[in-house]
């Protein structure tokens, strides 16, 4: 208790903490159902997924957003923070848009998991935003730049910019096409969901390159290898839900996730001296 409190009087801004602890609130036990009981939608979840892999792959996108929650915790302001709130206010706005395209599988269930679904979602769909202009307006802008992005961090970025929207806006509007080239086949909702997941990266990667400083932007970098070491996992560990037709594909799409782990990591890992550095000149 006595961390929760000396948390709460840091000076990262409360409103921020506010949007967190309610995104902790709800992804949290969304992730842990989705990846301890991925075959028991129909009876845990808001609602059912099949089969199991998307009920995983749903996991992965919460685990997603509760890095964020863990690396934005430990920030002390808005400047460090605003990369992950990019992320967090778009992804709140798009998913409870997207929710009302797709109410057939909510109405499905019990009419209290589709409520619970709406009230965590239509906070943050309120709080997110608001946060985010307000203290964006207050504390951000153009900031200096303490320790730029090197050449090889803005092309991977703007590389992943490219990727994250092409897929974001082929599986929001066109999962069909997406479920011929992909190992799997994703259902509208569950394709919908992980598009506004890389719709959001898109505007971090976007935002990444604008203010340039590797200190305020680095989380947005730190994400992309364990997210992509569990979508490198998926197909391997669900086998029986791969599509025969598309089998080809699977050594693409681990080749390719590979890659993508082990640039980010190799970027990652190319600042720690100059981040030392930064720190024992700041000391």
């Amino acid at each position: 208790m006595d961390t929760f409190k000396n948390w709460w009087r840091n000076e990262l801004p409360v409103g921020v903490k506010f949007v967190l602890l309610v995104l902790l609130a709800n992804g949290l036990p969304a992730f842990v159902i989705l990846m301890t009981m991925p075959g028991q939608t129909e009876n845990f979840f808001v609602w059912t997924i099949n089969p199991v892999i998307n009920a995983r792959l749903i996991g992965v996108m919460y685990g997603n957003a509760l890095l964020l929650v863990a690396f934005a915790a430990f920030q002390k302001s808005w400047a460090t923070a605003r990369v992950m709130m990019v992320v967090i206010t778009l992804f709140s706005v798009m998913a409870t848009a997207l929710t009302f395209f797709f109410l057939k599988p909510f109405l499905a269930h019990p009419w209290f998991h589709l409520a619970y679904w709406l009230t965590m979602y239509f906070i943050l769909f309120f709080a997110a935003p608001f946060v985010f202009v307000t203290h964006e307006r207050k504390y951000g802008g153009k900031l200096p730049v303490q320790l730029p992005l090197t050449g090889a961090a803005r092309i991977l970025a703007a590389v992943s910019l490219i990727i994250s929207l092409v897929c974001g806006l082929s599986l929001i509007f066109a999962v069909d096409v997406v479920n011929q080239i992909l190992p799997w086949s994703l259902p509208p909702l569950v394709g919908g969901l992980i598009g506004v997941l890389f719709i959001t990266h898109t505007a971090a990667y976007a935002w990444a390159l604008w203010d340039g400083d590797w200190l305020r932007v680095r989380p947005i970098f730190w994400q992309a290898p364990p997210t992509g070491l569990l979508l490198f996992l998926l197909p391997l560990t669900h086998p029986s839900d791969l599509n025969e037709a598309n089998a080809s594909n699977l050594g693409i799409y681990l080749a390719l996730t590979a890659l993508f782990v082990l640039l980010y990591l190799g970027v990652i890992l190319s600042y720690r001296r100059s981040v030392q550095g930064v720190h024992s000149y700041g000391s």
